[in-house]
C-alpha cells in the first residue's frame, strides 16, 4: 500500500508533467503554425499560383497544397508539407527517431511526356534501399557522387535530364536537405523531396521552381 508520502510524491511528480506537457503543446503548437506560415507564404511569392487550394493534416502536423501554375507545359504543383509533432511531449520524441525532421514533397505536374527518368537520392534517406524505392532501377545505370560532403546516388536513364538535376542540388547553399529529386516519366511529373530548413527554404523553392520551369 501507498503511505501519504509515496502518494503526495506521485501527485507531485504527476502535477510537473502536466505542466510540462502544457508547455510544450504551446511553445510546440507556436513553431509549428509560424512554420506552416513561413512555407505557404513563400512558396505563394516565389511560384505566383493562378490558383490555391489548402487542406490541414492532422492538428499542427502539416498541411497539402495544389497551386495551379499554368506555365507553358507546366500545369500544376502538388505540396505536401509535414511536420514534427513538436506540441506532443509523448510522441515527440519518438517522431524524432522515426520522422526525424520536418518535411516538403513537391510534385510537378506537366503536360508533356518525358521519354527518360532519372533520380538523385541522398545516401541513406531510404532506409531499405534505393532498388525498394525505385521502380525499373534494374534497367538504369547507378553511380554516386559526393556534393559538399554529402553521398547522392545517381540513378538514371539520360544523362542530360540528370545534369539538369544535378545543377539545383550543386547550387543549393546546403545540398544535404535534398532528399529525393526525380523526373519520372510514367507520370510526366518532376518529384522533390527534401527536408525543411527555414534558413534555406526561401533558396531551395526559387531554385526547385526554376527548375520545374527549365522543363516546362
Amino acid at each position: 500500500m501507498f503511505t501519504d508520502e509515496t502518494t503526495s510524491t506521485i501527485f507531485v511528480i504527476l502535477v510537473l508533467l502536466a505542466f510540462i506537457a502544457i508547455a510544450q503543446f504551446i511553445r510546440g503548437r507556436k513553431i509549428n503554425l509560424l512554420l506552416i506560415s513561413f512555407t505557404a507564404d513563400k512558396m505563394e511569392e516565389i511560384m505566383k499560383p493562378r490558383d490555391k487550394i489548402y487542406q490541414w493534416i492532422g492538428l499542427y502536423v502539416g498541411y497539402r497544397a495544389v497551386y495551379k501554375l499554368l506555365k507553358n507545359y507546366l500545369d500544376r504543383v502538388e505540396i505536401t508539407v509535414t511536420l514534427i509533432p513538436r506540441q506532443s511531449l509523448l510522441y515527440f520524441p519518438i517522431a524524432l527517431l522515426t520522422s526525424r525532421y520536418d518535411r516538403i514533397f513537391l510534385v510537378f505536374c506537366y503536360k508533356r511526356n518525358f521519354p527518360r527518368e532519372a533520380h538523385i537520392v541522398r545516401k541513406g534517406y531510404y532506409r531499405t534501399g534505393i532498388k525498394r524505392a525505385i521502380k525499373n532501377i534494374e534497367r538504369m545505370r547507378i553511380d554516386t557522387v559526393s556534393i559538399k560532403g554529402t553521398r547522392f546516388y545517381l540513378v538514371y536513364e539520360d544523362a542530360n535530364y540528370l545534369n539538369k538535376l544535378m545543377k539545383l542540388v550543386k547550387e543549393l547553399n546546403n545540398p544535404s536537405i535534398i532528399n529525393h529529386i526525380a523526373l519520372v516519366p510514367r507520370n510526366n511529373t518532376l518529384y522533390i523531396a527534401a527536408r525543411i530548413k527555414p534558413k534555406n527554404f526561401i533558396e531551395f523553392i526559387d531554385k526547385a521552381h526554376r527548375l520545374a520551369l527549365s522543363f516546362s
